[in-house]
């Protein structure tokens, strides 16, 4: 009985000891992100560097950029005015790359009566309030997977919250979501309550996130063939129906050929992207790499010269990722969290364009993997940090390489974390430890 006692209170130990580490390492990893490499660029470079304090001051000013609303706010409005033309041409700001059903809520809002200015004010209120329900749901998250220590009490100490808090909120591609005024931070609010369904073993309520998360962005409609290959059928059942009824809304409101025109829109952005800096994918490395077309100024229009080899490794690219995802020998974990998560990283990475914010979907994964392994002990927590730090920080010294050859390809810092983060999920993947909530899906 002693031993027992003892063995629960040393286990006990181990997670606040961890989470005064995390804690720290969140305090540090802020600090140097936001500080840090600011002296580095005064010092080495003599020059000044972007910062990530413009963006934390928007959000608590109230302050945000239209960077989705302008195409999609838009976009509803050249319909309004001309029912009869096609929308994807339309010549906006910059062009909708999104699917229609994306725009159904500003439709209807402007069909409520509400003025550009205000639907744009409710945009912003929403997307603040987006945020807050981000960090909130790490913190859910984190106390669902923490192991308790003792029935009734809380897993989770005051430096676990805070620091879980903390690091959500300064995970940079959420707090850019909301400063540019993307239709992202919706994605990733999402998000996290697919993998809070998930760990609690709600496959419906999942499928329908799935689901949403698709008539944003079509590219997660990978996760429902995942969950047809993972015979989660009540999961594919409702992600099926919810599409079904996105798809009939935008069909009747729309029309057939502005909904088909959209298999133009995807076409299109599967040949060409922006080569940018912010484009964190394969075929933005690469066209950087060669110095084909911007990089470091942006303008919407404005794309690199189509170069056929970059196409084709783009391609295969996708198609070995994705085959890695779906075909990984998960065993015993096959359908569960892990599985899941590697997926969703393909999902994001896996894409011609695959901008800053859109990692954004990515830190519920660390969350559950900190507080899910590597807070007990299992598996190296550097490794973990290697690849959370170019995901979460804005690492903008690197842009100073981006006129020097071979050297330009560390712009990409948020890809090969994502890359980092695949492979440790691949590898929990091979483990037969599994956990789960309340009985439901296996965490790992």
């Amino acid at each position: 009985m002693g031993m027992a006692a003892d063995g629960a209170a040393n286990g006990g130990a181990v997670p606040h000891r961890s989470d005064r580490r995390l804690l720290l390492f969140v305090l540090l990893n802020i600090l140097a992100a936001n500080a840090g490499f600011k002296l580095v660029a005064h010092f080495v470079f003599h020059t000044g560097v972007e910062e990530m304090r413009v963006r934390y001051r928007d959000f608590f000013h109230f302050h945000q950029f239209t960077d989705s609303w302008t195409p999609m706010l838009g976009s509803v409005n050249y319909f309004l005015a001309h029912p009869g033309l096609p929308i994807y041409q339309a010549k906006l700001y910059d062009t909708l790359i999104y699917p229609l059903t994306s725009i159904l809520p500003l439709l209807w809002m402007k069909q409520g009566g509400m003025s550009d200015a205000a639907v744009l004010r409710a945009l912003m209120v929403a997307s603040w309030l987006a945020v807050v329900g981000v960090v909130a749901l790490q913190i859910l998250l984190a106390a669902k997977i923490a192991p308790g220590t003792a029935p009734g009490r809380s897993a989770l100490s005051w430096r676990a919250v805070l620091a879980t808090a903390l690091g959500a909120f300064f995970f940079m591609p959420i707090t850019l979501a909301f400063s540019l005024g993307q239709a992202q931070i919706f994605l990733d609010l999402v998000f996290s309550l697919l993998a809070l369904f998930w760990i609690e073993g709600r496959d419906r309520p999942a499928g329908a996130m799935m689901a949403l998360l698709a008539m944003v962005k079509p590219q997660f409609g990978l996760l429902l063939l995942w969950a047809a290959l993972r015979r989660r059928w009540s999961t594919l059942a409702v992600g099926v129906a919810t599409l079904a009824i996105g798809g009939a809304a935008s069909l009747a409101v729309f029309g057939v050929r502005n909904n088909l025109d959209y298999l133009g829109v995807l076409a299109g952005l599967s040949r060409k992207a922006q080569s940018h800096y912010a484009n964190q994918s394969i075929f933005g490395l690469l066209n950087r790499a060669i110095f084909n077309g911007e990089n470091l100024p942006y303008h919407p229009y404005v794309y690199p010269p189509f170069v056929p080899w970059i196409y084709a490794v783009t391609l295969a690219t996708t198609v070995a990722l994705v085959l890695l995802a779906l075909a990984y020998p998960w065993r015993a974990r096959s359908g569960g969290m892990a599985d899941l998560a590697a997926i969703t990283v393909v999902s994001v990475i896996a894409t011609p364009m695959a901008w800053e914010h859109h990692y954004g979907v990515l830190l519920p994964l660390f969350v559950w993997l900190w507080f899910g392994e590597y807070r007990g002990g299992a598996g190296s927590a550097w490794k973990l940090a290697l690849a959370f730090i170019p995901i979460a920080d804005f690492l903008s010294p690197f842009n100073f390489l981006a006129a020097v050859p071979v050297a330009n390809v560390l712009q990409s810092y948020m890809y090969f974390g994502a890359l980092l983060l695949l492979g440790l999920l691949l590898r929990q993947g091979g483990e037969g430890n599994d956990a789960s909530v309340g009985g439901g899906a296996p965490l790992l």
